[in-house]
């Protein structure tokens, strides 16, 4: 596991990232960790120990607008990919699957949509982002409301979330307590089962949201306004014109997920050509990431053995 590291694009721009698992060396296995809304490539460190057992080089890499990576003000999902590609390259990574999580899947699609599977060999979604527009019932109040009104007045949600929410909050560097005492109450109306993920092993996971959280978040709202903005946008690209072979991807989702209704992560996978589904009756959103860790991480060494 390495500190922060940072890599200069071509335009200037800096992209943040670090490493779990085996170290990077050529020819290693290598999977690339999509981190959550809002959130930043600190999020990994739960699959540290799993990545390492599989002989995987796991590289967390946080998105524009979001901790140490440089804010791209009119970024799309399609901007990612080649910046993806550009670290990898780096790095002297050929070959690589991808892994998204939450807020980090609609990422993983666009890179199976936009990079040569040459190059990229597949990936799994867990938890899932999808189009809004495949429907948003089901979903808890604060994210609909989010969604629905970023795209119209995005400029308010800026503003509302740096001053009322939780960026102020996040940037107190005095009082981390506060937004670790936010974020533990965020969860007191979820489900039982991502209450017991999050406070489990004495609240370590929590632990490890709230610094990814406020670590999004130190630099203001503006990268977390930008991603909201997209998730509740045309995407750039239909679900359909994902070209996969069959078995090189595979979406997870919970049926008590409220973040992400199940029935939209059905929908976007009977759109997706040769999407393998795994349908979890008895996670939701956190708790399919905890307790299927072993299961995901051995899907995706199998991928990258194809």
């Amino acid at each position: 596991m390495s500190q922060d590291q940072y890599f200069i694009l071509p335009d200037g721009r800096t992209l943040s990232y670090t490493t779990y698992g085996t170290p990077v060396v050529p020819g290693q296995l290598t999977l690339f960790y999509f981190h959550g809304f809002p959130g930043t490539h600190d999020e990994g460190l739960p699959f540290h120990e799993a990545a390492s057992k599989r002989g995987i080089v796991m590289i967390g890499v946080t998105r524009p607008g979001f901790g140490g990576s440089t804010h791209q003000p009119n970024r799309d999902l399609l901007s990612f990919p080649p910046d993806l590609l550009r670290l990898a390259d780096h790095l002297g990574v050929k070959r690589f699957a991808i892994i998204g999580l939450s807020g980090g899947g609609p990422y993983a699609l666009a890179c199976l949509h936009a990079l040569p599977p040459v190059r990229l060999l597949g990936g799994v979604v867990v938890s899932g982002m999808y189009p809004t527009a495949l429907g948003l019932a089901g979903m808890m109040l604060l994210n609909r409301v989010l969604f629905n009104l970023v795209v119209w007045v995005p400029g308010l949600v800026a503003w509302l979330v740096d001053r009322f929410v939780v960026a102020r909050v996040a940037r107190d560097a005095d009082h981390p307590e506060v937004y670790a005492r936010v974020i533990a109450d965020s969860f007191a109306h979820r489900p039982a089962e991502d209450r017991e993920a999050v406070f489990a092993d004495n609240g370590r996971l929590l632990r490890v949201l709230a610094r990814s959280s406020v670590e999004a978040l130190r630099h203001g709202a503006d990268g977390f306004v930008r991603e909201a903005w997209l998730f509740g946008s045309p995407w750039g690209f239909a679900l359909e014109e994902l070209r996969v072979e069959r078995g090189r991807l595979v979406l997870w989702h919970g049926a008590k997920d409220v973040n992400v209704p199940v029935r939209m992560a059905e929908k976007a996978a009977q759109l997706i050509p040769n999407a393998e589904f795994r349908r979890c009756d008895d996670e939701a959103h956190i708790s399919l990431c905890v307790n299927r860790m072993d299961e995901v991480l051995d899907v995706v060494a199998g991928i990258l053995k194809l």
